[in-house]
């Protein structure tokens, strides 16, 4: 009888965590990163915890409205999300990304590890079930963080998966950093990315097969680059995207997976 009980307990938690949503708190937090010279907004359920973390890495237009908004969509859903202010850090503007890839990317590298370590630190997150989601040049560093095994999970919305550019002799590329034991990814991107060619998605696939390293891919078709954010919306992929983006971390971040 007792074990009966229990049973229905745990099931009535999780029904309930399926169904709840989370009122946020949102943080501004500063002297962060290895030269504690990042600020980053901290995005957390309002509750005991412990949840799962997510770093949500934005593009190469810096933190807009667009990330505030998914990291508070995800925390109403029982994630504590964190955005870094990576560019800001290091002065660098959209003209100049390419510079996040090559000179710098030792550097954003150790301050996304960095940021892990504050969340890791926070009573309220869970240590062993962190995760990021990225978007164009974050979608990059989301794939890299997994690729290296510093997230349980990664999804990268229309990624920079070209890696910056042409030419470019790019710290990590992602021949050399994906392996069997990288974590698993998301892919999700647009047939009609005029940014970054669906091919490179198509590409990046190819190279994870002969790797055996673990990952989802969804193309959209008609979707452009952007395609969850205005002026480019496609309702219909940004909605998918979004479901496949809860599917995809309840199974890594909320699961048993060691």
């Amino acid at each position: 009888m007792r074990l009966i009980k229990k049973i229905l307990l745990i099931l009535s938690l999780l029904l309930f965590l399926e169904s709840h949503v989370f009122a946020v708190e949102k943080t501004m937090i500063y002297g962060l990163g290895t030269k504690k010279n990042m600020q980053a907004e901290l995005i957390m359920p309002d509750g005991k915890g412990p949840f799962p973390g997510v770093l949500i890495v934005h593009t190469s237009g810096g933190v807009q409205d667009g990330d505030i908004n998914f990291a508070t969509q995800l925390s109403e859903q029982g994630y504590a999300c964190l955005i870094p202010y990576y560019f800001d850090a290091y002065g660098i503007s959209h003209n100049t990304r390419h510079l996040i890839t090559t000179r710098y990317a030792d550097d954003v590298f150790a301050d996304l590890v960095d940021m892990l370590e504050y969340l890791k630190k926070n009573p309220k997150v869970k240590a062993d079930r962190l995760g990021a989601v990225g978007f164009s040049m974050g979608g990059y560093w989301a794939l890299i963080l997994a690729a290296k095994g510093k997230i349980k999970a990664g999804v990268s919305y229309y990624g920079a998966l070209t890696g910056g550019g042409k030419g470019l002799d790019l710290k990590y590329r992602f021949d050399t950093v994906f392996n069997r034991d990288s974590s698993p990814v998301l892919i999700l991107h647009g047939s009609l990315d005029s940014a970054v060619s669906a091919r490179h998605a198509a590409n990046l696939a190819v190279l994870l097969d002969e790797k055996k390293s673990p990952y989802e891919l969804r193309i959209y078709i008609g979707a452009e680059h952007r395609y969850e954010r205005a002026p480019n919306r496609d309702e219909d992929a940004a909605n998918d995207s979004w479901k496949r983006t809860l599917e995809f971390f309840k199974k890594y971040l909320r699961g048993n997976r060691s």
